[in-house]
Order: C-alpha cells, then structure tokens, then sequence
C-alpha cells in the first residue's frame, strides 16, 4: 500500500520543480543572449552637391571604417550603393568630424558585390534614404544618418536630415517619405 504524500512534501517538491525551471531558464537565456553593439547617429553634409555621411565632431574616438553604405528606405529590394575595404588592405581610420561623401570609392577600398548586381543608385526628391559607417572591428557598431531629398527653386538637390530626439521620438523633414508616403510600393 502506497503511503500518502504530506502536504510539507508536496510543497518541498512544488518549491523544487520550480526552482530548477527557473534555473534551467536562466541558463538558456543567457546562452542565447547577444549584444546588439551600439548604434550612433551620424551627421549629414553635403559636399560637392552631394550627401555625406560623418562622424560627430564630438565623438569620443575615431573609428575604423568597415563599410560604408547608402540606401533607399521604407521600400523592398532598394537602391544601394556600398563599399567596403579591399582584401588585405588596412581599414582608413575616420576622425571624429571627417565625412566620406556618396559616389566616392576611398583609396584601398572597393564597391561591395550587390553593387555591381544593381543599376546605380539615384536620389530622387521625396525619398527617404540612410547613409551608414560600420566599424571593421566592432562589426555590429554602426553609425546612420536618415535623410529625404528636396528641390531648391534653382533646380539643386538638398538633403534634408531626420533628428532623433533623446527621448526616442524623430523628427521627420517635410520630404520625408515617413511623413508624405511618397515612397514607392514595391
């Protein structure tokens, strides 16, 4: 004859098998746990009539710049344009300020693959884009710049930059496709 459980027992092992799920979860959880590296924004300019993306004049330290790319937003498949550094060749160290301009291969640097399997990439006036540095070595650190294009009256491409505020929330320029969904629906 099987004896009956206690109440003391059956808390005790109630308190057990919770214990050890809750265990066994942290575990898994920080098996599984992966950094998102850190994502700055980066300032707009345009030089030479055209956007460039830099890093902050205030940034805390140069970076070793692994790609840098530039596509349109808020549409499927987009236009892009990206280099990258050649094999064996040393990443250029950015300097807090400097800017590296679109359409402008640096030395030692190489248009990526997707490049050569898409037309090239056109700024067109309504449309939103982001421009991005990646460092070489922290390769899930990325700095971004989010901008639309607009049409002076004489005819010339401004660029027009998004501005994160500290509390999370943006500000989206007139051109910005976020805000007059102009983007294209493909």
């Amino acid at each position: 004859m099987t004896s009956p459980i206690s109440l003391d027992n059956y808390k005790m092992a109630k308190f057990l098998v919770c214990a050890v799920g809750v265990f066994i979860f942290f575990i898994g959880l920080s098996s599984h746990a992966t950094s998102f590296g850190y994502k700055g924004s980066a300032d707009l300019r345009s030089i030479n009539g055209a956007p460039a993306v830099c890093l902050h004049k205030d940034a805390e330290k140069a970076i070793s710049v692994g790609r840098i790319s530039l596509s349109e937003s808020y549409v499927s498949n987009p236009g892009s344009w990206g280099v990258r550094p050649k094999p064996g060749v040393e990443p250029m160290l950015l300097q807090p300020g400097a800017c590296l301009e679109f359409g402008i291969v640096p030395e030692g640097y190489e248009l990526t693959v997707y490049e050569l399997t898409k037309p090239p990439l056109n700024l067109e006036v309504n449309r939103t884009y982001v421009f991005s540095l990646r460092d070489a070595y922290h390769t899930k650190d990325d700095y971004t710049a989010v901008f639309c294009v607009v049409k002076t009256p004489e005819g010339a491409l401004r660029y027009l930059q998004y501005t994160r505020l500290n509390d999370g929330r943006e500000i989206v320029p007139s051109c910005g496709a976020k805000r007059n969904r102009s983007a294209p629906s493909n």
